[in-house]
């Protein structure tokens, strides 16, 4: 507090912000110094009277206008966290409610502290003063430190000052390091090993308690040295506590196989008989232990054999426990067979040793030594998980003796000097331990020495060489007879000549070792890739008959396609994928199409996952044991969340192998995920994300996290998927199941039925329909076969562009047409199903009825009751019908609320009024018409539909017939430049122009000759404006500082799915457009770095996802060195870029990836009456 006294009077008002217990002599010093009361409020006076404060006579007061000074609530004056961000509203509010004109304030709390200020900060605001006091009522660092010495607790957890209660992130870390040492890690490590303990084995013991708690306790540490024993028999002799076999069984299950039953036992002596504390205290010294051990047998070895125990149980020959021995040498070619001789292991120590042992047991701790290496008698220390899978009891001898190890690398360049052998140990001694730690003890060390040198220290490329020649070999790798166990590990003696003994151990299943697995599915994986001709689906499929199709036969294909840059190649691929499927799995190549496709459902169902980045993160935390700061960096290098995951996974060791995850499983899963909604939806999610999480195999993490995020990006689209699937169904029909094929003689077919399931797709988008329809008619496939259907939404037909009147004109030469109004709206599709009920679908195929219920409506009353059934194709228009039915703008017609999937907008809330405009129509009553011309197809309109003016109407038009549609017939275009002027006159964009007769059928998802469009701004140049997608920024100068300016832009590449930048645009946009962009653009929608898929020269301060898609018109187009629009189709190095662009408005009706492809900005710069020249050789002109 500072030391002068307030001085109060009547138009003078200090607050105090105190909320905490302790502050309170703060106010009895404020009023001793002030000579004046303090108010409070009820609440807090019962607080101070509970504190033995109340009775203070002339101090506290509840009257507020008793005193001056005022005590407030926490946060009245202002927030305080993460920085003081002051209330000056609500200080103004009691300050003119009490009647005073000036207040100044005072903030007393630690979280005021400023280390970059000198002296205490003040705020001040016309009458306003808020004085910030750093004033903290926490012990200080060394008190704190002295009380969680004391508390001695297992973990401490930071509430504030860390990034939104992040326990993992840098703060908490940081906040968490001045404590290091001070908590109980035993306790979290016996809590840790009590997961793998079922019961508690240690019974009642009474007074062996305090026994073994003073043996615990002796040289007042829980853990000291190893004590002073002769043997483990003379411990338990010189104790009641009783151990049992079944104790010493139960631990020496958790323990490697190279401990001795009198290390087991002194264990168990020292932690009274308690198996889980045994574990916790050998992995405290596990090195001490394992050197102990080594002494022991070098001992047994200088003494010319192997030396057994006479006392306690270990004397009993049934207890004997057998240990395999490995000879340092290669075995040589002609050993078939080796004798067997159980033998057993004593521990027992001379005191010399023993003490030296003692005396490193309190180094094991320190940092680098879980990295050391062992004794060259051994091979790495196995990891604990590897102790899950021990062999449990011992074979006979008669079994045993039939077996063989098998080294397919035994005889490869062994050494002839010792002493360049020793040079090579040393150098590979990390990798030889290694090497030996994942065969599995399938090869002696001698054999992992030559095989790292041959590969110059990769272990990576010597366990595939190893495996490789166990396959060349016919060697069984799983073959529990032939491979020993990873927990029989070898104890070389280099000393001996004695002959190999082998492990008698009992074949029992192993934990599978997820980087061994990986290497042997390799080759596997690699099958995807043969040539079509070659492949063979079901012998080289990854599961057999009856088991479901496992999700990894996807992932193994995507990250094969992903990696090709072929569309040949990567077509033979997903063909034979889906071999395997209709071989194998039929029912599953649904599901897979749609997961290829990154899809769950057709288009116009409206389904999302509803998944963000940030469920995710979670996910991953919590099932790859990381953190979201480390997942953040590294989502920085590597910038897709999928790589991410998959190399944290690499990096985890599990307990046992994850469940396969079927394709079925997946695809289930993910319509779950998008069916989740209401209440604690967010949590539900996260279990269904966590269960396919921790069930992924290789390379399925990488691609079902990216199906997740909704970014698959293996550069396979639709036109991909389908013609391979197709080429599969008739391969599955012409071939036999698993011989090799010739695609001679039905290369005819492949394109046939390919051509067909593209075209129905076109058509009906629609897989629910497509896929069953075509594995049922297999090559007898046709898509005029497939019916269409009023509710599931057709692709719509789309103009191309055209410079003005007169090169239109010439295109229609000799030929109708007829010339519609271009209205400035939204393109529906309305549907009318048979039972009567009217849907609505956007140009992105999307279900809008909840939009326009009114539109539903006027449908119902305006069709002709001879109509069943319809399909029809209009323009909704905003209307102004107090203004004569006054057209209005796109912008009008966006601000009228949107509805959702559940529930539609009300009638009452409708502000802007919608006129519907028809101009083709594809279904009637169940008849399909795409193929009739236009002309026949307006027919059906005038038939079957009543127009109401300013609600339901048919576009205008103007039909100019053949005889008259000729560029040199002046009074043509005379009449097609005032139809012009009239639509433009009427706030149209343009007009458009269609043939009535030849070529005038409707072709659906593509853009024809056949329609024309020529807007309102066509000028000797640009003839049209583009749909981009703003894909970065640069922060703005000037007046335009703190925003955005300028955007770069992009159009979109499908055939790469890669977005290709055009320009930059800084012009057009408003002071408030500014500002939402600023606020769209944030958090997650600012990437950390360049995507690989953003294609351009340009380095924009700020990198943004695709979000949104925005109209650019600019003066023309133009060749550019820096953007790579269109590169390769125009010119092939440079791109297109738009010159002098301007941002028109916004489209919110279009995906970012329906924005202007890479082939329509190509056409609008050939359409181009003005344009570059273009030359490989040199830069372009004009002419």
């Amino acid at each position: 507090m500072p030391t002068t006294a307030l001085v109060p009077s009547s138009s003078f008002s200090p607050p105090l912000d105190q909320t905490r217990r302790g502050k309170e002599k703060i106010l009895l010093e404020v009023a001793r110094r002030c000579g004046c009361m303090i108010h409070v409020d009820s609440r807090k006076m019962k607080i101070l009277t509970g504190l033995g404060f109340g009775g203070e006579k002339g101090v506290f007061t509840e009257d507020a206008a008793a005193s001056d000074v005022h005590v407030t609530g926490w946060n009245i004056l202002g927030e305080t966290w993460p920085y003081f961000r002051p209330n000056f509203v609500k200080m103004k509010e009691i300050m003119m409610e009490r009647g005073y004109t000036k207040a100044v304030s005072f903030v007393p709390t630690g979280w005021m502290y400023e280390t970059k200020k000198e002296g205490f900060a003040v705020r001040v605001k016309d009458s306003l003063k808020i004085h910030l006091v750093p004033y903290s009522e926490h012990s200080s660092y060394d008190e704190l430190r002295e009380y969680v010495k004391f508390l001695h607790p297992k973990q401490v957890i930071p509430t504030v000052g860390v990034d939104g209660g992040k326990l993992d992130g840098k703060e908490a870390i940081a906040l968490k390091k001045h404590f290091a040492g001070l908590v109980d890690e035993t306790a979290n490590k016996h809590e840790f090993l009590s997961v793998f303990h079922p019961r508690s084995i240690c019974a009642t013991l009474n007074h062996e308690d305090v026994l073994a708690k003073c043996l615990r306790d002796q040289d007042g540490e829980e853990f000291a040295s190893l004590p002073e024993i002769n043997n483990a028999s003379e411990l338990s002799d010189s104790s009641n506590i009783k151990i049992t076999e079944e104790m010493k069984k139960e631990l020496s299950d958790f323990l490697p196989s190279w401990v001795s039953q009198d290390q087991i036992l002194g264990l168990l002596m020292r932690s009274g008989g308690d198996v889980v504390q045994s574990a916790s205290d050998f992995f405290e010294r596990e090195r001490d232990f394992f050197e102990e051990a080594n002494v022991s047998n070098n001992e047994m070895s200088k003494s010319g054999g192997i030396h057994t125990s006479d006392h306690g149980p270990s004397a009993d020959v049934s207890s004997q426990q057998e240990v395999t021995l490995f000879s340092e040498k290669p075995m040589e070619p002609s050993t078939k067979l080796v004798n067997l001789t159980p033998v057993r292991m004593n521990s027992n120590l001379p005191k010399k040793e023993r003490k030296r042992v003692s005396s490193t047991a309190n180094k094991s701790k320190k940092k680098g030594r879980s990295a050391a290496s062992t004794e060259s008698g051994g091979r790495k220390q196995p990891t604990i998980t590897n102790y899950f899978g021990r062999a449990m009891a011992a074979a006979s001898k008669s079994e045993t003796a039939n077996k063989v190890t098998v080294d397919p690398y035994e005889n490869i360049g062994e050494k002839e000097n010792d002493t360049q052998l020793t040079d090579i140990v040393k150098t590979h001694e990390q990798g030889i331990n290694q090497l030996l730690q994942i065969v599995d003890g399938s090869m002696s060390r001698e054999s992992a020495i030559s095989l790292l040198e041959k590969t110059k220290g990769d272990v990576n490329v010597a366990v595939d060489m190893f495996y490789s020649k166990i396959q060349n070999n016919n060697v069984p790798v799983n073959d529990k007879s032939i491979v020993p166990q990873n927990t029989q590990n070898e104890i070389i003696d280099k000393n001996s000549n004695s002959d190999i003994i082998q492990s008698s151990s009992q074949a029992t299943p192993k934990m599978q070792n997820l980087y061994v697995q990986t290497s042997l599915a390799q080759a596997d994986s690699m099958n995807i890739s043969l040539p079509v001709e070659k492949y063979l689906p079901i012998e080289h499929a990854c599961w057999t008959t009856g088991q479901p199709a496992p999700y990894l036969h996807l992932a193994r294909t995507f990250d094969l396609v992903e990696r090709e840059k072929g569309k040949i190649k990567s077509t033979a691929m997903l063909c034979n994928m889906f071999r395997s499927l209709l071989a194998l799995s039929r029912d599953d190549v649904l599901p897979a199409v749609y997961l290829c496709t990154n899809k769950i459902s057709p288009g116009h169902e409206n389904m999302e996952l509803n998944i963000g980045g940030s469920l995710i993160i979670s996910a991953l935390v919590e099932s790859l044991g990381t953190s979201r700061s480390k997942i953040h960096e590294m989502y920085k290098t590597h910038g897709d969340l999928g790589d991410v995951a998959q190399e944290c996974r690499q990096n985890q060791t599990l307990l046992a192998p994850p469940r396969p995850l079927s394709i079925r499983d997946v695809y289930s899963t993910l319509r779950k995920l998008s069916a989740i909604s209401g209440g604690g939806s967010a949590g539900r999610r996260k279990i269904l994300v966590l269960h396919l999480i921790r069930s992924c195999r290789e390379m399925e993490m990488k691609f079902l996290v990216r199906t997740l995020a909704r970014n698959l990006r293996i550069g396979a689209m639709m036109k991909t998927i389908l013609p391979a699937l197709a080429h599969a169904v008739v391969l599955d029909g012409k071939c036999a199941k698993n011989t090799v094929v010739s695609l001679e003689g039905i290369k005819s077919e492949l394109q046939g039925l390919s051509s067909e399931v593209t075209e129905a797709y076109n058509v009906i988008p629609n897989m629910d329909l497509l896929v069953p329809s075509l594995l049922r008619e297999g090559t007898t496939f046709a898509a005029s076969s497939l019916a269409m259907l009023p509710g599931t939404p057709i692709p719509p037909m789309l103009a191309r562009i055209t410079n003005g009147l007169t090169q239109a004109l010439k295109l229609f030469d000799g030929r109708a047409f007829t010339c519609e109004y271009k209205y400035d709206g939204q393109r529906a599709q309305i549907h009318r199903l048979t039972g009567g009920s009217v849907q609505i679908f956007s140009r992105q195929m999307k279900d809008s009825t909840s939009r326009f219920p009114d539109l539903v409506n006027m449908i119902k009353e305006l069709c002709s009751p001879e109509v069943a059934s319809f399909v029809l194709d209009a323009e909704v228009v905003g209307i102004d019908r107090n203004k004569g039915n006054k057209l209005m703008s796109f912008q009008e017609l966006s601000s009228r609320e949107r509805g959702s999937k559940h529930s539609s907008i009300t009638i009452q809330n409708i502000k802007v009024d919608i006129c519907v405009f028809v101009f083709d129509i594809m279904f009637c009553n169940g008849e399909r018409l795409l193929d009739y011309p236009l002309r026949q197809r307006r027919n059906y309109i005038h038939d079957y539909f009543q127009e109401k003016p300013g609600h339901f109407e048919l576009a205008q038009q103007l039909i100019v017939e053949k005889n008259e549609a000729s560029v040199d017939n002046s009074s043509t275009l005379h009449r097609m430049s005032s139809f012009f002027e009239k639509a433009c006159q009427s706030s149209c964009e343009g007009i458009m122009l269609k043939t009535l007769d030849v070529d005038a059928g409707y072709s659906a998802s593509k853009r024809c000759d056949s329609w024309l469009k020529v807007k309102r701004d066509y000028v000797e140049g640009l003839g049209d404006s583009l749909d981009l997608v703003p894909i970065g920024a640069w922060y703005g100068n000037g007046r335009k500082a703190g925003w955005y300016s300028p955007f770069l832009m992009a159009c979109y590449n499908p055939d790469y799915e890669e977005y290709q930048s055009v320009c930059r645009v800084m012009s057009g946009f408003s002071d408030e457009f500014y500002k939402e962009m600023k606020e769209f653009y944030s958090e997650e929608r600012i990437l950390p770095k360049k995507p690989v898929y953003y294609k351009t020269d340009e380095l924009p301060e700020l990198w943004f996802s695709a979000e949104q898609v925005w109209e650019i018109r600019g003066a023309d187009l133009t060749l550019s060195p820096v953007h790579h629009a269109a590169t390769g189709i125009v010119h092939p190095s440079r791109g297109i870029s738009v010159r002098m662009p301007r941002y028109i408005r916004s489209v919110p009706d279009r995906s970012p990836e329906d924005c202007s492809t890479a082939t329509d900005v190509a056409c609008m710069f050939k359409a181009q009456t003005r344009k570059m020249e273009v030359s490989s050789d040199g830069p372009a002109s004009s002419h």
